[in-house]
């Protein structure tokens, strides 16, 4: 039976809270549980796409779990015709976007995700730019929204810090799903684009990932 395509974003105007790592830790973990996975990097830096290629070349023997291609935003009639033609993919597409909100190229490929992944912490500063984030991606796309609280530890935080996490959820939950949290680890930041997930990364997002694949089918 072919799967039904969907588009999977992985974004937020914040910086370093792990979008890229995210999306191929749980482009691997997809692929791993027999679901069709595609990847495209939209990031300007092409972090994703440069770190298989290094993989790659430092291993071409091992077989690519799944496959990762780099995605042009240069150009807004290109871009609009490879989301197009996405639609039309069995199964899931996941896409590492940067959090530029201006780029018109951009635009598109929010317009056109079924699903927006959106990694943060529960830092002030992240609270603030994931709800900016939410307010510019609701104003240009219709898709459903999963909040994935990333690298966080749990015995940080004085108790009114711990209130205020648990208000932000709150808040969150009302405009879309928020996962069971990613703890901070090693072995999270050591992502690879080719090789199985490691037992201990397994332990660590399973439960998360397992909430995201329910959220998204």
């Amino acid at each position: 039976m072919e799967q039904k395509n969907k588009i999977i974003i992985f974004s937020n105007i914040k910086g370093g809270v792990g979008k890229t790592t995210l999306c191929s830790l749980f482009a691997t973990y997809l692929a791993e549980n027999g679901m069709p996975v595609a990847v495209l990097d939209a990031d300007l830096q092409q972090s994703l796409y440069r770190h298989r290629v290094r993989e790659e070349k430092a291993d071409p023997e091992q077989k690519m779990p799944w496959q990762v291609t780099p995605l042009d935003t240069s150009d807004i009639k290109k871009v609009n015709k490879v989301m197009k033609e996405l639609k039309k993919v069995p199964g899931n597409v996941l896409i590492d976007c940067p959090g530029n909100l201006n780029d018109k190229s951009l635009a598109a490929v929010y317009a056109a995700a079924d699903v927006a992944v959106i990694p943060m912490s529960f830092d002030p500063d992240t609270v603030d730019a994931t709800g900016i984030f939410l307010k510019a991606l609701k104003s240009i796309s219709n898709c459903g929204m999963v909040f994935v609280p990333n690298r966080i530890n749990d015995h940080e935080g004085k108790a009114e810090e711990r209130k205020q996490r648990a208000q932000t959820v709150n808040i969150l939950e009302l405009v879309g799903t928020v996962v069971p949290r990613i703890k901070q680890g090693v072995a999270i930041k050591r992502y690879s684009t080719i090789y199985p997930l490691e037992s201990k990364q397994k332990k660590i997002v399973a439960t998360t990932f397992d909430a995201i694949m329910k959220a998204i089918m």
